[in-house]
């Protein structure tokens, strides 16, 4: 299992991310990791989750909750190297392997290259050191307003050990190499002395003496200003060593290299003068072509179609910070990355391929398909004045090599690229690789007051000790995600209906919660049944897992296992508050759609949230479900709309229609173009295919 802190807080097993549950559980664990190997106390771990504000009086409870649920997750693996989440006076001990965690390799490899003598193998020990960032540490929460100061002193870490890989770099005679680097690094602190002294000393060695000078200018003006200081004496020793050209300056005779033209790094979204390089970068090669393989009649037709959608993916990519270095017939590359990149480049490009898949599908012509590649890795890269990037290398070779087994209307990636991005994305393995991302785990603002409501309802459940039932009308499986990784201080539960397995769902729902596996013995599962809930029980539950066994063994008659399924979970509730979520519900068999009724009715003190999915069938079978209840209530969600996708679909018909005069005439038989959803997405369809139909309707 390895644990990955230096970025979006993630945990993965087999290389692949498990579900961590809300962030609570996600602030918890990442706490106990920025001290792993030693006891945290449970004072400070509750400073952590409610940092300025008191916590409230079940804070302990919630607390307990989430390393409950911890626990849980990381019991996936087991062996000598697994963590152990354990309880310790006063606090709890997360122990695990420091190999297993990036914060403690990065911490190694940066010590490791400070204690090198050799300056090309100090520089690429902390090149290799900085190389296990892929953004904030612990971004996620940092966005969700935790400011830790065991964060600052991360940060402050890596900053570090960036000017030490500067000295390395500059020591070898790199200048020109780290120059960009350099720059942004100044850009964004702009108050470091050490790293503006570095950016002075590599302008001067490329020849660029007032260029070094205005550096310590605008530092020194910012310290006045800002602070009433002085620059140090080290970086006024440098000022007066570059006016006056001080030889000790100039590198040894052994590490001076060529002077070359200095070209741009690639930084997403603009450029400025550069130097061939290899750099950590990631592309998506983007194809559009006619669906099928197989093209229109009218070939002037299907180039102009063509042609618009390039642009189209041009204006989309650029939206979302890349740049298209080229465009060949129907695809084009897209590069994301650059030198000093917060390590999102990944994500950035997934996003963007995922909007323009989604574009395409609710707006293109029905004749045209998209295809695309991500992949992430090294490349060399070449820039020119007022140029786009070129990439060379096997990173491109690999897209092109994955680009044709993708499906039409997908994106797939390369492994590497799940790695960096598959905790913000759902998808799915489809070869050794690749991965097929299918969509975003819930970015869209959409829903939020209905998920209010639903967050609210729970809120009222665990309080009041109330069961609730919530009905919810709509495509769940956005809302679904969102809902359950918001979930604290409840255990979640779920089962789906699938016709004709009258009793499969209520059977989901206990499996769940006990364990209980496709190849378990009779016996086995009524052992697991009956030692899940709590010992005080022991001769009910030992009743009712003989009453639920029908549930697992369809040939035992199965009279009053719902009862007894709707009494064990009024059990399970008590030692500890449960959200039992039911899909695809309108499916349900009459008798299950009373026990799932009924759980709302019960007469006990229960902290039970019953949330059942479905569609408005239901309500034809059952006109009153949920009607006249104390604790019922309905919610019916609107079609979703990415608000990232629609603004980019703006963005490129605009895009698309200042390219379109030079268009073709259609014949007059032309059949229409078939439309699709909305008024608005014909009008968007036949704009791309440059019919007159389409030039009429705008």
């Amino acid at each position: 299992m390895e644990f990955r802190l230096l970025g979006p807080l993630e945990v993965l097993h087999e290389g692949r991310p498990i579900s961590l549950g809300g962030i609570k559980q996600r602030a918890t664990l990442g706490f106990l990791l920025l001290r792993a190997n030693q006891v945290v106390p449970t004072s400070q771990l509750l400073s952590a989750l409610w940092p300025g504000e008191d916590p409230p009086a079940s804070a302990r409870k919630m607390l307990q909750n989430a390393v409950w649920s911890l626990r849980a997750a990381m019991s996936a693996t087991d062996g000598p190297d697994a963590a152990r989440l354990s309880t310790q006076a006063p606090g709890y001990v997360l122990q695990v392997d420091p190999s297993r965690v990036d914060l403690f390799r990065f911490h190694e490899l940066a010590e490791r290259g400070r204690a090198e003598g050799q300056p090309e193998i100090r520089a690429k020990l902390l090149r290799q050191a900085l190389g296990t960032w892929r953004g904030t540490a612990l971004a996620d929460l940092v966005e969700t307003g935790i400011c830790w100061p065991e964060l600052t002193v991360v940060e402050n870490a890596r900053l570090d050990a960036m000017e030490d890989y500067f000295d390395a770099e500059l020591a070898c005679g790199r200048h020109q190499s780290v120059l960009g680097e350099l720059e942004a690094m100044v850009e964004a602190e702009r108050l470091r002395e050490r790293s503006c002294g570095q950016l002075m000393l590599a302008l001067y060695r490329c020849g660029r003496h007032a260029d070094a000078l205005a550096v310590y200018s605008r530092l020194r003006a910012s310290l006045v200003d800002d602070l009433g200081l002085e620059p140090g004496p080290a970086l006024q020793k440098l000022q007066h060593a570059i006016l006056t050209h001080d030889p000790s300056l100039a590198l040894p005779p052994e590490r001076q290299q060529p002077v070359v033209r200095q070209l741009r790094p690639v930084v997403a979204g603009r450029t400025s003068s550069p130097e061939a390089q290899r750099r950590h970068l990631t592309v998506a090669l983007v194809r559009v072509r006619p669906r099928g393989g197989v093209p229109a009649a009218d070939p002037a037709v299907v180039d102009h179609a063509l042609a618009a959608a390039a642009k189209m993916v041009r204006s989309g990519i650029e939206e979302l910070g890349g740049t298209v270095a080229t465009s060949i017939g129907s695809a084009s590359l897209a590069v994301f990355g650059g030198p000093y990149t917060k390590g999102d480049d990944g994500e950035r490009a997934v996003r963007a391929a995922l909007a323009l898949r989604d574009c395409f599908a609710d707006g293109m012509r029905h004749d045209l398909a998209v295809h695309v590649a991500v992949a992430t890795g090294e490349a060399l890269v070449l820039t020119e004045p007022d140029a786009p990037p070129t990439v060379i290398g096997a990173l491109v070779d690999h897209c092109q090599q994955l680009l044709p087994s993708v499906p039409e209307g997908a994106v797939w990636t390369c492994p590497r690229t799940w790695e960096q991005v598959g905790g913000a994305f759902h998808g799915t393995r489809v070869s050794d690789e690749a991965w097929e991302v299918t969509g975003s785990r819930g970015e869209a603002d959409e829903h939020d007051s209905e998920l209010a409501v639903v967050r609210g309802l729970l809120e009222r459940t665990v309080r009041r000790d109330t069961p609730h039932l919530v009905t919810v009308f709509g495509e769940p499986d956005a809302f679904l995600d969102r809902f359950a990784g918001s979930v604290e201080g409840a255990r979640v539960l779920g089962g789906q209906v699938v016709e004709g397995d009258v009793l499969g769902v209520a059977a989901d729902v206990l499996s769940d919660y006990c364990g209980v596996r496709a190849e378990d013995a009779v016996d086995t599962v009524r052992a697991k049944l009956s030692s899940a809930l709590c010992p005080t029980t022991r001769s009910e539950a030992d009743v009712l897992a003989t009453r639920l066994l029908p549930l697992f063994d369809r040939s035992l008659p199965s009279t009053g296992s719902l009862t007894a399924w709707r009494r064990f979970l009024e059990l399970a509730a008590r030692d500890q508050p449960l959200v039992v979520l039911l899909r695809e519900v309108h499916l349900a068999a009459e008798e299950v759609l009373d026990a799932v009724e009924s759980l709302a009715d019960s007469d006990h003190p229960v902290p039970l949230l019953v949330v059942v999915f479905a569609r408005p069938a239901l309500l034809g079978r059952r006109p009153s479900w949920g009607g006249g209840k104390p604790h019922a209530a309905t919610i019916t969600l609107d079609p979703p709309r990415d608000g990232t996708v629609d603004r980019l679909r703006r963005l490129m018909l605009s895009a698309v229609g200042e390219g379109l005069s030079g268009a073709p005439a259609p014949r007059s038989e032309r059949e229409p173009v078939p439309l699709r959803r909305s008024e608005g997405r014909a009008r968007y369809a036949m704009a791309l295919a440059g019919t007159a139909a389409g030039a009429d309707s705008a």
